[in-house]
């Protein structure tokens, strides 16, 4: 039996994304959270701080795409990139790579520091915390230290300003629904993939966890029947955060 370890927070969706890989493929793992104040304690061996880090026997490797096709090289049961459909899921992959997934950060580079961005960074500070214990103060200034962090302003090279927010995420939306297509599952393939391993996880993680009431990308039928058939290949709980931050059930709000 291979050692697998997977390192980073749960708050990342690049962690969060090969956490998922791992989940489907039946792999056992550890998740290693890292503490974002304290990286060499934990992944000093990669003389970086960049996560997601899996490691498999100690070897290791970065990119949260390029752990899906080395999963496949040595676990090739339930492939998450079938090579019959590699140009599909590279077209797929690389507007989730650089277009859905950096818009994430959009709200923490220019939208509104408002009451609302207030209580979604100190819920965020809380998940970490709840991991990786981190000073009060620390926790308390998380609004105001996320909008300078290098890694979300990194994110800004891949967003359009152009438009506002709110049509960024429509534009977005539309483009989701359309790689969904007729199904069942992303690039409207048989089986799931990387694809939806990517993008599964972002649309649940603020509703399972506090972030947001409601959850919001179940409100399509297309949306919803996407996530309901997806989340059938995964636990429960498959975004790493701890079971006791967690708020709402994923189960009940598609079975509504």
């Amino acid at each position: 039996m291979k050692s697998i370890n997977l390192y980073g927070y749960a708050t990342s969706p690049y962690v969060r994304k090969t956490a998922c890989f791992l989940y489907y493929k039946g792999l056992d793992f550890t998740h290693v959270p890292v503490n974002p104040f304290k990286t060499k304690a934990t992944i000093g061996h990669t003389n970086g701080t960049q996560v997601p880090v899996l490691e498999i026997d100690g070897e290791w490797r970065r990119e949260s795409s390029d752990h899906a096709h080395w999963l496949d090289e040595i676990f090739p049961e339930k492939p998450l990139y079938p090579l019959e459909h590699q140009q599909k899921i590279d077209q797929i992959d690389d507007w989730i790579s650089h277009k859905y997934l950096p818009s994430l950060f959009r709200v923490a580079i220019d939208g509104p520091f408002d009451r609302n961005f207030i209580k979604m960074s100190w819920r965020l500070a809380a998940l970490v915390n709840a991991q990786t214990p981190l000073p009060f103060y620390i926790r308390f200034i998380w609004p105001f230290g996320l909008r300078r962090a290098r890694f979300i302003n990194d994110m800004s090279q891949h967003i359009d300003f152009s438009l506002s927010i709110k049509d960024m995420y429509m534009q977005l939306f539309m483009e989701l629904l359309e790689h969904i297509g007729d199904g069942p599952f992303m690039g409207e393939l048989e089986k799931p993939t990387m694809l939806d391993f990517a993008v599964f996880p972002q649309l649940v993680f603020g509703y399972m966890f506090g972030l947001e009431e409601q959850l919001s990308a179940a409100k399509h039928p297309t949306i919803k029947a996407w996530l309901a058939r997806v989340s059938e290949h995964l636990p429960e709980n498959p975004l790493l955060a701890s079971d006791k931050m967690q708020v709402n059930s994923l189960k009940e709000a598609l079975s509504n």
